[in-house]
C-alpha cells in the first residue's frame, strides 16, 4: 500500500482530474487495510474478540469491495476506451460511480465492525450466577438488525454505482469500434545479458525463472517449518492446572439446572465436588 501511494508522490494533482487514479488509490488503500488486518486477526487476543462475529465479514468485504471491486472498476474504465479506440462516454458518471462506490463500502463495512463488537460483548456477558446473560443466539441477531439495515443500504449504493458503470461503458463501446489487432514491434531479447552499473543485487535471479521458483519454494518451506514444528512439539498450547478438571457435558447440564432453579450452596462447607454431584443441602 505504501509503495503504491508513494508512487503518486508529486503527482497527486492528477488524482483530482483522473477518475481511474481515484479508483486505484482507494483500491490500494483497501488492500493495505485488509492485508494488515488479516495478520492482526490471527493474534490470539484479537481473534478472541473477532471469532464468529461479523468483524470477520467486514474485514473480508474491505478486501472484496475495496481492493478487488475498485481495482476492477478502475481497470475497466482504463481498458474499454483503449480497446474501442475512443474516449470514455462520461467522466462525470465515472466520478459519480467512484463516490457512491466509496460511500457504499463505508456504509457496508463500518456497521459490520460495529455488529462484531456488539456480538462479542453480548456473547461474553455473564450474570452474577455465572451463566450467560444472552444464551439465545437470536438475542444477538435482534440487536444487530440496525447494522444489517445499514449494510443493505451500503450494498445497494455500491450496486447502483456498478450499474452506472455498465451504462457508461456500454455507451463508450457503442461510440467506438473494437480494435481486433494492432501492429506492434519489440526488439528481440538478448541471450547474453551484461550487467550494468547501479543494478540491484537481485537482478541476476529475476532473469532465471526456474532458479527463482526453486529459491522461492525453499524460502516458503522454511517459513512453513518454522510455524509448524513448534505446533507438533508442544503438547498443549493452553496451560492447564492438574487440580482443575472441566465439567463433563452431563455435569454442566446439571449445574445449569441447579442455577436455573435457584439451588445454591447454603453453607461454606459445600465443596465443589458436592456441588458437582448435586449433594446440596
Amino acid at each position: 500500500m505504501i509503495n503504491g501511494l508513494l508512487t503518486l508522490r508529486g503527482a497527486w494533482d492528477r488524482v483530482r482530474d483522473d477518475v481511474v487514479l481515484k479508483f486505484y488509490v482507494v483500491a490500494v488503500t483497501a488492500y493495505g487495510m485488509s492485508t494488515f488486518e488479516g495478520p492482526l486477526l490471527s493474534i490470539k487476543s484479537v481473534n478472541a474478540i473477532s471469532h464468529f462475529t461479523d468483524w470477520t465479514v467486514g474485514h473480508a468485504h474491505i478486501g472484496a469491495l475495496g481492493w478487488n471491486g475498485m481495482l476492477t472498476f478502475g481497470i475497466l474504465y482504463w481498458l474499454i476506451p483503449k480497446l474501442f479506440n475512443t474516449q470514455l462516454y462520461s467522466r462525470k458518471l465515472a466520478s459519480f460511480h467512484f463516490w457512491v462506490g466509496t460511500l457504499g463500502i463505508v456504509f457496508y463495512a463500518i456497521p459490520l465492525y460495529w455488529a462484531g463488537f456488539v456480538q462479542h460483548f453480548m456473547w461474553k456477558e455473564f450474570t452474577p450466577d455465572g451463566v450467560l446473560r444472552y444464551p439465545n443466539f437470536l438475542e444477538t441477531v435482534v440487536q444487530i438488525i440496525p447494522m444489517y439495515k445499514l449494510r443493505a443500504v451500503g450494498g445497494a449504493i455500491y450496486i447502483i454505482g456498478a450499474i452506472v458503470m455498465f451504462y457508461n461503458l456500454f455507451k463508450t463501446m457503442a461510440a467506438g469500434k473494437l480494435v481486433g489487432n494492432e501492429m506492434a514491434e519489440a526488439p528481440a531479447l538478448e541471450k547474453n545479458y551484461t550487467s550494468h552499473k547501479g543494478e540491484h543485487w537481485h537482478r541476476w535471479i529475476e532473469r532465471k525463472p526456474i532458479q527463482l521458483l526453486i529459491v522461492s519454494l525453499v524460502v516458503i518451506l522454511i517459513g512453513g517449518l518454522v510455524e509448524m514444528i513448534p505446533m507438533f512439539m508442544v503438547k498443549e498450547n493452553v496451560p492447564t492446572i492438574t487440580s482443575v478438571k472441566p465439567y463433563t457435558p452431563l455435569e454442566l447440564h446439571g449445574r445449569d439446572i441447579y442455577v436455573r432453579e435457584g439451588v445454591i450452596p447454603v453453607t461454606p462447607h459445600d465443596s465443589p465436588v458436592q456441588v458437582r454431584n448435586g449433594a446440596l443441602r
